[in-house]
């Protein structure tokens, strides 16, 4: 079930907006995603979808989902 959740997921993944995927860029990379434009309310968006989640000192981290968007999002052959 978790693998079909993930499937949809990097499915969905095109249809992110430019700075959603920005986000998932810089948390995969850990840069800053304020520097990037990224506003507060793409974190919150991105949570609820389940792509990124913060860790207990409160780091976004990409979830399994995220993860999956993020492949979804780069060429297929790297």
């Amino acid at each position: 079930m978790a693998k079909a959740l993930t499937d949809a997921i990097a499915a969905s993944a095109k249809g992110l907006t430019v700075r959603e995927r920005m986000l998932l860029f810089s948390v995969a990379s850990a840069t800053d995603w304020q520097s990037a434009g990224v506003t507060g309310e793409t974190v919150t968006a991105m949570i609820v979808k389940g792509l990124i989640a913060r860790d207990a000192a409160g780091h976004l981290t990409l979830t399994s989902g995220g993860r999956a968007a993020l492949r979804a999002l780069l060429p297929d052959d790297l």
